[in-house]
């Protein structure tokens, strides 16, 4: 089954959606690794440009922030 461009990058912009959802959970699991104030905005602005369909990848993300 072929998958085209268009459904690729749909498929790209929710995985990266649960990988956010799942590094916000984590935070609120793990008491000991506390999400600073800088770092939850930074995860609202790429939410925000995800939906925007302004998006990066994963890796860049990584990348980026480490």
């Amino acid at each position: 089954m072929a998958i085209s461009k268009a459904e690729m990058k749909t498929i790209q912009k929710e995985l990266d959606l649960m990988e956010i959802k799942l590094m916000k959970l984590k935070a609120k699991l793990v008491p000991e690794e506390k999400i600073t104030e800088d770092e939850l905005k930074e995860l609202k602005a790429a939410e925000k440009r995800i939906a925007k369909g302004q998006w990066i990848s994963l890796d860049e993300l990584t990348k980026e922030f480490g």
